[in-house]
């Protein structure tokens, strides 16, 4: 940050004049990064050319220095959505995972599968977990794999399929592995077959979800090979920096609770219906920077404070709606202070038939302004590689 200082003078009145100035100078400069962030609407403007980090975009990885890579299948994160990132690097940064997805069928979402003479148990897709290397080597983790997370040692853990295809109306189940190295075995630390999704490690614990009847989600807790906990019922919203603490989402969206890992007690929680200003719910994958959380909302953006024993609604940051009729999916703090989002915004397609789009904003939470990034077709899988692994990322 720039810091503007007047000039000296030997005049009594012109150095207290001078001082006045450059005390005002000064507030200007600090007024917005130091000020306690305001809650009001977010204005969004082109202009973003270089993203803070690694994205991917297709079968394209642009890194950090804004160098493009070819990877040899296309992302997608069609076997989690949002729940897990679509791509991450590893503890080293070396080595980035993705998921992708060899279709079998061409399907129509707008039509049931007897419409289009889809029998039951037909396949339709292979999911597959590969790696890019910092040489530009491209290789196969898995077939029938999906939902990587890196530990901060170099493990990774994923969920590989009982069947690697994807069949229509059958469940998809697996079991979650963990290889110690990337060329490693894998090792079963889940104790029975289920739908899962790998969603992160905490320090040497692993979180991840089952999926139970009528989609109901459970976040289990993994201390070892076969010692799983439940920890509740929900999805998760993120994990404290310090790895001991994981802010948790109800199914219904609308309260959130602050959990330590080790014990599954509660530690803090919050009626975002009841804060102030109210919010009608909050989404799950967000990002926890120092005390803060932020997370998508029926608004935008929402930044919590977490304290001890304690969870506050610190700011929320509206967008238009008609810009962006879905909101965001996985915000991320990108600055120490965090005062910076950054996060992946999708646009449906439009009524008449227009395909849809994706964009990346980052946004400035003090000043309330974002940049976006030029629009990607929306099946390309515009996100955000996430490094959370790495000492920079913060685990």
């Amino acid at each position: 940050m720039k810091r503007v200082f007047g000039a000296r003078t030997t005049a009594a009145a012109l150095a207290v004049a001078s001082g006045l100035a450059a005390a005002l100078a000064l507030f200007g400069v600090f007024a917005a990064h130091g000020a306690v962030p305001k809650t009001g609407p977010l204005t969004v403007h082109a202009g973003l050319e270089k993203p803070p980090g690694a994205v991917v975009r297709g079968n394209t990885l642009v890194d950090d220095k804004g160098i493009r890579r070819e990877l040899s299948a296309t992302v997608s994160g069609a076997m989690m959505g949002p729940l897990s990132p679509v791509a991450v690097r590893s503890g080293n940064g070396k080595l980035v995972a993705y998921n992708t997805w060899q279709a079998l069928k061409t399907v129509d979402a707008e039509q049931s599968f007897s419409a289009q003479g889809i029998a039951d148990g037909a396949g339709l897709g292979v999911p597959s977990l590969r790696v890019h290397d910092d040489q530009g080597k491209d290789f196969l983790v898995a077939r029938g794999a999906y939902s990587a997370a890196w530990r901060h040692d170099g493990a990774i853990a994923f969920v590989q399929g009982a069947d690697p295809v994807f069949r229509a109306g059958r469940t998809y189940t697996g079991q979650v592995v963990v290889r110690q190295a990337i060329h490693g075995r894998d090792v079963v630390w889940t104790t029975d077959t289920a739908h899962y999704v790998v969603y992160s490690w905490a320090g040497d614990r692993l979180l991840f979800y089952r999926f139970g009847l009528g989609e109901k989600t459970e976040l289990l807790v993994a201390d070892g090979p076969g010692k799983i906990r439940p920890l509740t019922e929900g999805t998760a919203v993120a994990v404290s920096p310090d790895s001991t603490r994981v802010a948790v989402l109800s199914e219904d969206a609308t309260n959130v609770r602050v959990l330590d890992l080790a014990s599954g007690r509660e530690l803090a929680w919050l009626d975002v219906t009841t804060a102030t200003p109210p919010l009608q719910w909050i989404a799950y994958s967000g990002s926890w920077v120092g005390d803060n959380i932020v997370a998508p909302a029926s608004s935008g953006l929402a930044v919590f404070h977490v304290g001890s024993s304690s969870l506050t609604l610190e700011q929320v940051l509206s967008l238009d709606r008609a810009q962006f009729p879905v909101g965001v999916q996985e915000p991320r703090f990108v600055d120490d202070a965090g005062e910076v989002v950054a996060a992946s915004a999708d646009v449906p397609p439009a009524k008449d038939g227009e395909g849809g789009v994706s964009f990346l904003l980052q946004c400035d939470r003090i000043t309330r302004s974002c940049e976006r990034s030029a629009p990607a077709p929306a099946k390309e899988w515009l996100r955000a590689v996430d490094d959370s692994a790495t000492e920079e990322g913060g685990q």
